[in-house]
């Protein structure tokens, strides 16, 4: 039966099927020798199973490469096989064996690169290209560069080789193959066009493609390097990267790190960076398990300000029995610009996707520090997981723990969202309840459901009476805290954790600033009765304040190298964020200073009521201040961000 129905396969998807599993395996080989030949002592201690998923996830890494240069030989093998045409077969399977033969050389010559530079082989490539002489006297004045060539020809031999074979045999086969009816040749042509595009776009999620997040397998940042084929980086950096210009250190860089550190309260001498030393509280380290909930788009607005409707009165209730800080903003307008600051303490930089960009190491944020301490670390996510290279990211900063859709029944899955929020909600209480370990945990939950395509779960007693299916899902997202805190206060756990909610971002709602306010200011609430009183605090604070406000509450004495502080205990004097290609700053008298980089235009306003005046010029002293101190920080975060932390540009 098998035997029979593979034999009715066309024969020229047999041999583009086995040109695949041909390089995959030789692909497998360089991978190999790229794990051995760049390898340090600390890979020793890598567990198997890393090392292993390391390998695995670099065949799907391949089959995206190799489908991206199949395209085209496949498509000239289905119009030959469709208009029986012979020659086009020959003239696609050498088309397919130059390219091969191609990709094969960039995934050899990888090798010595990543080895001279840390990362695998990009556009930087060509920037001796002006003198090819000293380029070419550093490659061929070492057998570590050279000898590598030795390699790519053994390579190209076996591939010449065997797939010579392969097209042998394949034109022995077409003589004896009738002419096809062309609805069998027009559903080749489909499902041969089908299965090369999945294979380039690498995954079938809804969501999200294949992307270099997607190799962060393991803590250890060279075998997440290991899964990654590198014509993925080099072909994508030559044709798909965005031309930016290059990134010049500013010349006045040291005037901006040492103005940041003052901003942060940074007394000590002079240093190019802002780590410092915070002391324990005196009153010994106290582990409480901490819960915090980033919530999707939720502004301020929707809880009343800026004459918005209220919508949130599960959230205003919590208000009354904890710390609401009423001043708090988002580093960005996008949910992978308020996961990075929040995790990492640092601000983001307008619209660089920082989850998939900033890989070159683990960030001094919440994950790595409370591992330090002892904690388990989760992270909950309503959709796909890889989605803005969620998993990735926090896997990379020591979160050890994911829970994704793939963890729920597929009949609980309601869109491209993944599950309702009371739902992902619900499997946190339940596995925290469930906890046979004794360790102190954090868990990082983002929601989802307030956002497009608006879908508010049928299956719940709560019916939403909003006035559109917008305002809707926001009292459903709200309705699901509520009943998530209602669970959760009945838990042995509760007391002896701290519940901490904010919004990933807020929402465009305000069409009063060129720089909407309501994008930016998203509420912060710090829950737990036993140790904190109902209060409001209107000093302005920050994402980035997140990391060390958590620290403040355990006591614990630590090196604090974020851009945050304690906001229980301290203040900022202003806090900047940024809306792609604006950036924004609040002070605490009030003044809302920002500027829209696409044009240059800078306005000052009295922000608390919204206040249509601009004052740059009645107050310029003020506005000056403020654009100096907002870029400082801007470029101080920017500076330590791209020397320590930028893998992907």
């Amino acid at each position: 039966m098998l035997k029979e129905l593979f034999s009715k396969i066309p024969a020229h998807v047999k041999l583009l099927f086995k040109l695949y599993l041909l390089n995959v395996f030789l692909f497998f080989s360089v991978r190999l020798i790229f794990y051995i030949a760049n390898g340090a002592a600390d890979i020793k201690s890598v567990p198997f199973s890393e090392k292993l998923s390391a390998f695995i996830t670099g065949a799907q890494f391949d089959i995206c490469v190799l489908s991206w240069i199949a395209s085209l030989p496949a498509l000239i093998w289905c119009i030959a096989y469709f208009f029986r045409y012979s020659k086009a077969y020959t003239i696609g399977f050498y088309l397919f064996i130059v390219l091969l033969l191609i990709y094969q050389f960039v995934a050899c010559a990888n090798i010595p690169y990543f080895h001279q530079f840390g990362n695998h082989l990009n556009r930087n490539a060509f920037l001796w290209n002006d003198n090819p002489a000293f380029a070419a006297g550093v490659i061929f004045g070492s057998f570590s560069y050279w000898g590598y060539f030795i390699v790519y020809a053994f390579i190209a031999f076996i591939l010449i080789k065997l797939a010579g074979n392969y097209f042998n045999t394949f034109k022995q086969q077409q003589l004896s193959v009738p002419k096809q009816k062309w609805p069998i040749a027009l559903l080749t042509l489909l499902v041969v066009t089908g299965l090369v595009i999945l294979g380039s776009r690498g995954r079938v999620s809804r969501k999200s493609g294949i992307h270099e997040g997607i190799s962060i397998v393991s803590s250890n940042n060279f075998i997440n390097q290991v899964a990654i084929n590198p014509n993925f980086t080099f072909w994508r950096s030559v044709f798909y990267t965005k031309k930016n210009k290059a990134y010049v250190v500013p010349q006045n860089i040291d005037e901006d790190i040492a103005f940041t550190r003052s901003y942060l309260g940074i007394n000590e001498p002079y240093q190019p960076n802002i780590e410092r030393l915070v002391p324990d509280s005196g009153a010994g380290i106290k582990k409480y398990n901490f819960v915090i909930v980033i919530m999707e788009s939720m502004s301020v607005y929707k809880m009343g300000y800026y004459h918005g409707k209220n919508l949130t009165p599960q959230l205003n209730k919590l208000n009354k029995e904890s710390v609401f800080f009423d001043h708090f903003f988002s580093s960005g307008i996008h949910t992978f610009n308020g996961l990075f600051s929040t995790s990492t303490g640092y601000p983001s930089i307008y619209a660089e996707r920082s989850m998939r960009s900033y890989l070159k190491k683990r960030f001094d944020g919440l994950g790595p520090l409370l591992s330090d301490l002892g904690y388990e670390t989760n992270y909950y996510t309503t959709h796909d997981p890889h989605f803005d290279n969620m998993q990735g990211f926090f896997k990379l900063n020591k979160f050890d723990n994911f829970i994704s859709e793939s963890d729920f029944a597929i009949s609980q899955i309601e869109s491209s969202l993944g599950v309702p929020d009371h739902v992902l909600l619900n499997r946190l209480i339940e596995n925290t309840t469930n906890r046979t370990s004794t360790q102190p945990f954090v868990s990082v939950v983002m929601t989802a459901s307030d956002h497009g395509p608006w879908i508010v779960p049928s299956d719940i007693p709560y019916k939403p009476d909003g006035a559109t299916p917008q305002e809707n899902c926001t009292l459903y997202a709200d309705w699901a805290i509520g009943q998530f805190m209602e669970q959760a206060k009945k838990t042995s756990w509760y007391n002896n954790t701290v519940f901490i909610f904010l919004g990933d971002h807020g929402l465009s709602v305000s069409e009063t600033y060129e720089m909407p306010l309501s994008y930016n200011h998203i509420p912060c609430i710090i829950h737990q009765p036993s140790l904190f009183k109902a209060d409001t605090i209107s000093a302005p604070c920050y994402q980035p304040d997140i990391p060390a406000t958590v620290m403040g509450i355990i006591g614990a004495g630590y090196t604090n190298k974020t851009f945050g502080i304690n906001i229980l205990k301290e203040q900022h004097p202003y806090v900047v964020f940024s809306a792609d290609d604006k950036i924004g700053c609040v002070d605490n008298a009030g003044f809302f200073y920002y500027k829209t980089l696409s044009n240059n235009e800078t306005y000052l306003r009295k922000y608390k009521d919204l206040d249509l005046v601009n004052y740059k010029d009645q107050y310029k002293a003020k506005a000056d201040s403020m654009d100096k101190n907002m870029t400082q920080i801007y470029e101080a975060a920017n500076y330590f961000i791209r020397k320590d932390y930028l893998m992907y540009d």
